[in-house]
């Protein structure tokens, strides 16, 4: 079976990485809303805190402004910066998942197969990011392209990636049936 989501890339006993990858977003529809609810936060932030111009018959304490500044306002332009997709595969082991979060773990001799293959984000998984889909899991940020790996107790993951054939290539090195 898979190892569990609380496993992550810890150790240099496992030696070096035979592969990594790391994908950030690129859908406009990541950023766009994030861009105006950070817009509307600042902006009203401004209009209350600096200028002394509330808004509203019953405008909301500036405390309150202060904690949405820094959630929203600050807070979730830096995580949109930070997050990530990353794909490793090391000796015995893939990890996937969304830095700065931890990575699952896939034990390689659980790995059943893996193949290349396309696939559309929207229309298997409802979007990009950690899905799950009539097909299984995905672990996706951009693009196409993938690793379809089917596991020995049949599930089915699918890892994107740009650079399929390297990814398949390290699974096959570091001991994966594919």
């Amino acid at each position: 079976m898979a190892g569990g989501y609380g496993d992550t890339v810890s150790s240099s006993a496992e030696g070096p990485p035979l592969f990594r990858e790391t994908q950030r977003f690129r859908q406009w529809f990541f950023y766009v809303p994030l861009l105006v609810v950070t817009g509307v936060v600042w902006w009203q932030f401004i209009e209350q805190v600096v200028l002394g111009r509330p808004q509203g018959s019953d405008p909301m304490p500036d405390w309150v402004a202060w904690i949405l500044v820094i959630v929203f306002g600050l807070g979730f332009p830096v995580f949109a910066l930070l997050v990530r997709l990353v794909t490793e595969v090391r000796p015995g082991a893939l990890y996937v998942g969304l830095a700065p979060f931890r990575l699952r773990r896939i034990l390689l001799h659980d790995i059943h197969a893996a193949q290349e293959r396309e696939y559309s984000g929207m229309s298997e998984f409802g979007g990009w990011g950690i899905r799950v889909g009539r097909d299984g899991r995905a672990y996706t940020a951009y693009g196409r392209k993938g690793i379809q790996l089917t596991l020995t107790d049949g599930s089915r993951i699918l890892v994107g990636t740009q650079q399929a054939g390297r990814l398949l290539n390290a699974l096959r090195a570091a001991g994966a049936n594919t």
